[in-house]
């Protein structure tokens, strides 16, 4: 594989890291212990195209291809793992506006979303079901004349409250099992949709992340994305696109670690002159972080390049599950060599690693990532077969 960037994707890394570093990281530590949601931070990364990468200029976006969406989501990730995590959340959802909605609906919605003014959010996850969520979805839309009535409720959804649009799962006909679950866009001024409990979680606190209730909440049948039963394949694109954009904040904030503990060990007198970096063990554990950082990096870049052969590609899961493993030790090998410094707040260690333990319990579950891999790999299929 090809991984030498070219021009206009320098120019893309480049222009993030500064951002990343001059606006970014000097309110990275507000934005964790306030839990704020970096609406400013956005906004301004919006007037740099950001939101507009991935997505056909017929809807004022770039039109470019993946790895470079991932290469600004790693580097906004160095200054702030909850920033990464609102925009993967976003431009995940608004891809599958793009790859299944009607010409309508992505007229209306996919230029507010390229140029930043809005966001979008995916609600799949409901309070009494995990991986097993093609049989315990318990969120029904029945239609009525000309709309669905939506009744229900969705936790650990990202953005909440902030988005503009949810890409809301519910089943449509419990007759036909998985077969009758689908997807519908719903505005946030929907009647009858509502914000519930703001979850306070141990990282990523500034990507505002609660429950969402749908009370007798009427949308329009054209809300309905997609085909009726069509939740698997919409599911399986947000969940590829998202699992690359939190393996780029995943590499992004070990990065970011590796490169603190990096500036320590060097600084870190033990008898002068020598410092830590002096000390083969510390040299050996710096060599194993940069190692397990550069191989995630390198997987995730590779695991959106175009597929050998077509049909469902594991990669970008595969991907996800690498890097979210690899930040978690990256981070905590980075805590051990700044020894009692690292569990302060004087340092960003701590930080870094409670974002990336919370980053390896966004959804979707990691049971269920690695479920779907091994369906794909053993070509068996992902769902049962209907009335089951």
């Amino acid at each position: 594989m090809d991984f030498i960037l070219s021009e206009e994707q320098q120019m893309i890394k480049k222009t993030f890291a500064e951002y990343s570093v001059n606006e970014i990281a000097p309110v990275a530590e507000e934005i964790d212990n306030k839990s704020l949601f970096p609406r400013e931070i956005l906004k301004k990364m919006a007037e740099l195209d950001i939101f507009a990468i991935l997505l056909p200029p017929a809807f004022g976006g770039l039109g470019r291809q993946r790895v470079d969406f991932l290469l600004a989501v790693e580097e906004i990730a160095k200054g702030s793992a909850s920033v990464a995590a609102c925009l993967s959340a976003s431009t995940a959802a608004s891809f599958c506006i793009l790859a299944f909605g009607t010409d309508e609906q992505k007229n209306k919605y996919l230029p507010s979303l390229a140029n930043g003014e809005m966001l979008a959010s995916f609600a799949l996850a409901e309070p009494g079901g995990g991986a097993n969520w093609t049989q315990t979805t318990s969120t029904r839309a029945v239609l009525d004349g000309d709309s669905y009535v939506i009744n229900g409720s969705k936790v650990f959804i990202s953005n909440a409250g902030e988005a503009g649009v949810y890409i809301v799962v519910a089943r449509t006909d419990p007759a036909k099992g998985p077969g009758g679950i689908s997807a519908f866009i719903v505005e946030k001024d929907t009647p009858g949709f509502s914000i519930g409990t703001v979850e306070k979680k141990l990282g990523l606190r500034g990507d505002p992340t609660a429950e969402l209730l749908l009370d007798n909440c009427r949308v329009p049948k054209q809300n309905m994305l997609g085909q009726e039963g069509d939740v698997m394949k919409i599911a399986f694109a947000n969940g590829g696109l998202d699992c690359a954009g939190q393996a780029a904040a995943a590499v992004g904030l070990a990065q970011a670690a590796l490169d603190e503990t990096k500036t320590y060990v060097k600084e870190r007198t033990v008898v002068a002159p020598s410092t830590l970096a002096n000390i083969d063990v510390v040299q050996s554990t710096i060599t194993e972080m940069a190692i397990a950082v550069e191989s995630a990096r390198y997987y995730n870049y590779g695991s959106v390049m175009p597929p050998e052969k077509p049909g469902m590609d594991p990669r970008p899961l595969m991907a996800a599950i690498q890097a979210k493993e690899m930040a978690i030790d990256v981070t905590g090998k980075a805590i051990t060599l700044l020894g009692g410094y690292g569990c302060t707040i004087d340092f960003p260690l701590e930080r870094y690693f409670r974002d990336a333990k919370t980053l390896f319990m966004a959804p979707p579950a990691m049971t269920m990532i690695k479920s779907i891999i091994g369906k794909i790999l053993l070509g068996v299929p992902l769902g049962p077969p209907p009335k089951k």
